[in-house]
């Protein structure tokens, strides 16, 4: 793995900063950093929100896993993402969901008393933290909508319409079909047969991991059925 501070310059609250930068401001700040296997948990319903996490390597699945044992994921997040950011100065006594890695992951941890403390040293930084809570608290809002919606094509139409963010209607998944099923609340099978049929009714074309959009309108009907 690179230098701790070479990696966190990529992180959207420190990459105004340069490498030497970064290492001053850590200088007298507490933080580790944690190698964790696939599968195992980083946050929990079990531990206090007290600290944020930073991705330097790997990826990570967020759960909300009920009683029954079913598990929906919320989100995914990817190197040099935030974790735990809507929740380290929520009035809570716990992490609302389940975090844990979908392959071997080096998290950079802090606690909120040393964020805090790294706040006052640079007064950049909290803004662009905010930013990543309220992208984290949108982006959780389109997941809800996409939840609440009745057909697997309308999930779908919805997901890609909120991806398409800057018009291009090309849109590459950062993840696989599998995890986009998790996050569409579907079975694996289910979405590869509602994306063909999209792609045989010329609404949309997908290769790998790329889709493209050649009906916009048709995704906005299907989003209102």
């Amino acid at each position: 793995m690179q230098d701790i501070y070479g990696l966190l310059i990529k992180c959207s609250i420190f990459n105004h900063l340069s490498f030497d930068e970064v290492a001053c401001l850590l200088s007298n700040v507490q933080y580790s950093v944690k190698c964790y296997k696939k599968n195992e948990v980083v946050f929990s319903p079990h531990h206090s929100p007290d600290t944020l996490g930073i991705i330097l390597n790997g990826s990570v699945d967020v759960q909300k896993i009920f009683a029954s044992g079913k598990a929906i994921t919320v989100s995914k997040r990817f190197q040099y993402d935030l974790i735990a950011d809507a929740s380290i100065f929520a009035n809570i006594d716990c992490y609302p969901s389940t975090i844990s890695a979908c392959e071997k992951s080096y998290i950079f941890l802090l606690h909120k008393n040393n964020l805090i403390k790294i706040f006052s040293k640079d007064e950049k930084i909290m803004p662009k933290f905010l930013e990543s809570v309220s992208n984290r608290v949108l982006a959780l809002n389109t997941t809800i909508e996409i939840l609440s919606l009745g057909s697997v094509s309308a999930k779908i139409a919805y997901y890609l319409l909120s991806q398409n963010k800057q018009s291009i209607n090309i849109i590459k998944l950062k993840f696989t079909k599998k995890s986009l099923a998790e996050q569409l609340n579907v079975s694996r099978t289910t979405l590869s047969r509602e994306l063909k049929n999209l792609q045989l009714q010329g609404i949309i074309s997908f290769r790998k991991r790329t889709i493209e959009i050649h009906r916009l309108d048709k995704l906005e009907q299907l989003c209102s059925i």
